[in-house]
């Protein structure tokens, strides 16, 4: 019997993680262990969201204090996963997507002599600059076996890469697994009686690159009197976005606006029913982007680059630069007709073709 660990170390990850990790229970040629490698101090949000997918439980909580720098996480973080390494012997470490967390467990696992395989490889945005683009290119540089969610992330790894197609398995976006099973057309967000909101623009933000400086927190609050002169904005705000425009004094530029809804981080139901609810999505998210194509609504991705073409493809997804952003801001008030497509394998079988790559991957 395979001993397979899957490794969670944020809110986004247990998205992606639990419909394999209840996939893979169920099965008879595995042991499935959960290990929470917490990347940042767990808070009520993390047992909440986790619950609501299915996980009662973490098998191994593995918390870091706050650390000196992103790289003495780093290195902590690999150091700790080690020694749990040592105790489990795992013959597979199933990784998701690009966070520091991921990189340091595939690190320590690969160190050990363990087979690692990337959920959600392939993605690539080309942006150097990004620390998620350097994670990801890490990853899948040592990785065994390599899960993608698109053609175009395959074609990243075989084509760009020279990755082996013995190893690269186009198996489907699992995050679109967890959306199908918890979706609900009749479902009603609590926030959207609270505001008096029926037709609104949804809004997310918290790149540093979009938060962290005055100038780009000038570049969002113009962009948000654009839309609100047309529509109410539902913004639920992440709390560095919230933090990092207290600490520049751009509060009036931001709470002082009548139409523009700002909310404390709302559960990931309540905010996959927003999306389905919304006019529009406008968003740096990486998954935000493949929610919103999924549930049919345009997204206007505030970034130069996306890791995720097929929501570009698909006719959902709009880029926004900083050049730009002002005539496709018309295009968003202006309700935008184009049709948008379905993405192949977005149908909620992925975790099924995951575990048949993880039963069949041979082990040295």
């Amino acid at each position: 019997m395979r001993k397979i660990l899957l490794v969670a170390a944020t809110r986004p990850n247990f998205i992606k993680i639990a419909p394999l990790y209840l996939c893979l229970k169920d099965q008879d040629w595995c042991d499935v262990k959960l290990v929470y490698l917490a990347q940042h101090p767990p808070g009520p949000m993390t047992t909440e969201i986790a619950a609501s997918l299915g996980i009662a439980s973490f098998d191994k909580e593995i918390l870091v204090e706050d650390t000196r720098s992103p790289m003495h996480r780093l290195g902590v973080l690999a150091e700790t996963f080690a020694e749990y390494l040592s105790e489990e012997k795992p013959d597979i470490v199933v990784v998701p997507g690009d966070v520091d967390a991921s990189l340091a467990a595939t690190i320590a696992t690969k160190r050990a002599g363990i087979a690692v395989a990337h959920l959600e490889a392939g993605l690539r945005s080309f942006d150097a600059s990004m620390p998620e683009e350097l994670n990801r290119v890490l990853i899948d540089s040592i990785a065994d076996l390599h899960l993608t969610p698109s053609k175009a992330a395959w074609d990243n790894l075989v084509y760009g890469e020279g990755r082996s197609i013995e190893t690269v398995h186009f198996v489907g976006n699992i995050m679109i697994d967890t959306l199908r099973s918890i979706h609900d057309p009749s479902y009603h967000p609590q926030v959207l009686a609270e505001s008096g909101l029926e037709r609104f623009i949804l809004c997310t933000f918290h790149r540093p690159a979009n938060v962290d400086a005055p100038d780009a927190l000038d570049r969002l609050a113009a962009m948000l009197g654009q839309l609100t002169s047309h529509h109410p904005v539902l913004f639920p705000m992440h709390p560095r976005t919230r933090q990092s425009i207290e600490t520049h004094g751009r509060g009036a530029a931001f709470f002082d606006r009548p139409d523009l809804h700002i909310c404390d981080p709302i559960a990931y139901i309540d905010f996959i029913h927003l999306i389905g609810l919304s006019q529009c999505v406008v968003t740096d998210s990486g998954g935000v982007q493949e929610e919103a194509a999924f549930l049919k609504r345009h997204c206007f991705t505030f970034r130069n680059n996306t890791e995720r073409p097929q929501t570009v493809e698909c006719g959902s997804n709009h880029l926004i630069s900083d050049a730009d952003y002002a005539p496709i801001i018309a295009k968003v008030t202006g309700r935008p007709h184009t049709i948008i497509r379905d993405i192949p394998l977005w149908d909620g079988l992925t975790s099924e073709r995951v575990a048949s790559a993880l039963r069949l991957h041979p082990l040295s």
